[in-house]
């Protein structure tokens, strides 16, 4: 079976000195490079990152899910407007109100707005998720180590031999139920470290509904281990 080769775009900076890859707004591939440079050392460079790139479009496919576009975004599957300025009577900040995301900043910019939002964004995920993982996993009567969350570009979660739990804090764009397939997915492993009959029937105990829930984050573009 011939694979397909990852098509690009070419550009040169004159002050480019090596290669260089980037994903733009649009989800196409560009590649950046000094004037002269042979188109074979290019295509062997995009070759090499083949696995880098795929990985990239991967984790822009997710955020574009989840940026319903510049001026909304979802938390738990519900859309809120953004609504930016700069108040100095008000308390520099987050907060959602209504169908609305409020975000004071002291300097309006997009790199602060991004960092305010995801710091938000985070800590709420940590705030559900972590109590969430312990209840679900009493239910289960699974027991398990340690929680980590981070952004992760190709997983949701994973559970490590030693028992540990690891979940990408984008699920707190996703509905409730999907992070509760999420959870109990992971705790599954606890029990059968592959993805077994066993493991399935397991999971199915507790979320009968988990091909539905496993189906809405595929189509984000991450995976599950």
């Amino acid at each position: 079976m011939i694979k397909k080769a990852i098509s690009y775009i070419h550009k040169t900076h004159p002050k480019s000195k090596s290669i260089k890859i980037k994903i733009d707004g649009s989800g196409q591939v560009v590649v950046v490079t000094p004037k002269m440079t042979p188109k074979f050392v290019i295509n062997l460079f995009v070759k090499k990152n083949k696995t880098w790139i795929e990985k990239a479009l991967i984790q822009q496919k997710a955020s574009k899910n989840f940026a319903v576009n510049n001026n909304e975004i979802l938390i738990f599957g519900k859309k809120y407007k953004k609504i930016i300025k700069s108040d100095i009577s008000i308390l520099p900040g987050v907060k959602t109100i209504e169908n609305n995301i409020n975000i004071n900043l002291l300097k309006n910019t997009k790199a602060n707005s991004e960092k305010a939002i995801n710091r938000f964004l985070k800590n709420t995920a940590t705030k559900y998720i972590i109590p969430r993982t312990h209840a679900i996993a009493k239910k289960m009567k699974i027991s398990f180590g340690k929680i980590t969350l981070r952004e992760q570009k190709t997983r949701w979660g994973s559970c490590s031999s030693k028992g540990n739990l690891n979940f990408n804090w984008r699920l707190v764009h996703t509905p409730p139920k999907v992070i509760d397939y999420v959870i109990i997915h992971e705790l599954a492993h606890r029990k059968h470290m592959d993805h077994s009959r066993s493991f399935w029937n397991l999971v199915e105990k507790f979320d009968p509904e988990h091909k539905k829930n496993r189906g809405w984050l595929k189509r984000r573009g991450l995976n599950l281990s």
